[in-house]
């Protein structure tokens, strides 16, 4: 497979989002809010920790349509919860979920196709906030709802790893 030009390695196809984000929002917050699908990456890097996905609900709730509800867990605890909707419009994609039981973000990358990321809103609670957007491909849609601790960010910090001191380097050039 090959790259998409200009993609730097993006995990979606380009997109402008264009959404303007409400104020309120920490610079932590704002970066999951516009992830455009590597939450995963973005918090297992933050903590230095594998982050653990639970599923569940998995419910096919027409022949083409399919609801999901998803948790994600760091450190043992939860941070963030997904509800989506996947419609199907192309068989050789809804066969691939039915049969093989591929998850719908591995599904993309089976059928060789990047996904368009739009975020459709974004908002907050008392204790969370939360963000709905849709990736679209040529055979199937996800409409995901995903909400997130406010404290996501700080309920861990003392597990952060720090960063380590590096001696410092002495270059020389001779002439």
């Amino acid at each position: 497979r090959q790259p998409v030009r200009g993609s730097l390695g993006d995990i979606m196809a380009p997109n402008q989002t264009g959404m303007d984000l409400p104020d309120g929002f920490t610079p932590l917050q704002r970066m999951l809010l516009t992830a455009n699908g590597n939450v995963e990456r973005i918090i297992s890097s933050y903590y230095a920790s594998p982050v653990t996905t639970y599923v569940a609900l998995n419910h096919k709730r027409e022949q083409c349509v399919y609801d999901r509800q998803i948790a994600m867990l760091v450190l043992g605890q939860q941070f963030m919860s997904a509800k989506s909707t996947i419609f199907f419009t192309d068989a050789k994609w809804h066969e691939h979920i039915a049969k093989q039981g591929a998850q719908p973000g591995a599904l993309f990358r089976r059928m060789s196709e990047m996904p368009t990321f739009k975020l459709r809103s974004v908002g907050k609670g008392p204790s969370y906030f939360w963000r709905v957007y849709t990736l679209t491909a040529s055979g199937m849609t996800c409409e995901i709802t995903e909400t997130f601790a406010e404290d996501t960010f700080d309920k861990w910090a003392d597990q952060v790893p720090h960063a380590t001191h590096c001696p410092s380097i002495t270059y020389s050039v001779a002439m």
